[in-house]
């Protein structure tokens, strides 16, 4: 079967006071990355970018909050090749 590579941005926004929290990302059940949030909360966010090798269908991104107790992770404006996704959390390749 043919595997296509494409690039997901996803920007990754935390509220958080005092310890960083850490989360994961995930496409499918793939574990992609593990981070540390280190920004300053509230006023910045991370612009993820990930390059996949998927085969064509429909794919999911999940963002894991590794550390719920010390901040709210929350994901926004998925996009898929420079394009935004329909979804916050699929993504489909054709």
């Amino acid at each position: 079967m043919i595997v296509k590579q494409a690039e997901l941005v996803i920007d990754v926004h935390c509220q958080y006071g005092g310890q960083s929290p850490r989360y994961r990302i995930y496409v499918d059940n793939d574990l992609i990355t593990e981070r540390s949030f280190t920004w300053e909360s509230v006023k910045q966010y991370v612009e993820e970018h990930i390059i996949v090798n998927v085969h064509p269908g429909q794919h999911t991104i999940r963002i894991e909050n590794v550390d719920p107790d010390l901040g709210i992770i929350t994901a926004k404006n998925l996009r898929l090749d420079g394009v935004l996704a329909s979804s916050e959390n699929t993504f489909e390749i054709v």
